[in-house]
Parts: structure tokens; C-alpha cells; sequence
């Protein structure tokens, strides 16, 4: 008499999943306007005679995904098969 029938075996699941950090380069930001160039020779032509606009500030621009690989992520783990379970009985 079969008491828990056999089961196959399930082979693990899941999905691969990127890994990577955020980032930002320094851009130059106008003390008097905002305006903001990304080098500071754009900067120095900003300011052109130094009238308005004479002094800026190195700050973090704009962020960005860097991706440094992937990596796997289970969704159902591997089972070994069982084997079927009972016990003889007369008739």
C-alpha cells in the first residue's frame, strides 16, 4: 500500500539579476546664476568678463547605472527526488 507517493525531482529556478553601483562625475556649478558646464574651460568662458558671474563650485552631477556584472538569484531551490514510502499489508 502506497502511504506518500514518489516525487521526481525538481531542478532549482531562478533568474540572473544585474549587479552594478550608481555614479556621478564632478560638473562645475555658477556661484550666481546655476548655470553648469562640464569642464571647467566652459565654466571660465561662462564668466567671460567676470561681470555677472565670477566664481563656480565642483559639484556631483547628474547619477548614472554602472554595471559590473550579474548574478543569480534562486527562486525555488533544487529538491531530490523521493522515493515512493508504504507498507505491505495481508489480504
Amino acid at each position: 500500500m502506497v502511504d506518500v507517493p514518489a516525487k521526481p525531482a525538481q531542478e532549482e529556478q531562478g533568474h540572473w539579476e544585474e549587479a552594478g553601483h550608481w555614479k556621478s562625475d564632478w560638473v562645475y556649478q555658477c556661484n550666481q546664476c546655476g548655470t553648469i558646464c562640464s569642464t571647467e574651460a566652459d565654466m571660465w568662458d561662462h564668466e567671460g568678463d567676470l561681470s555677472s558671474c565670477w566664481s563656480y563650485t565642483m559639484v556631483s552631477g547628474e547619477k548614472y547605472w554602472v554595471k559590473d556584472g550579474e548574478y543569480w538569484v534562486v527562486d525555488v531551490p533544487a529538491q531530490a527526488a523521493q522515493p515512493e514510502q508504504g507498507h505491505w499489508e495481508y489480504r
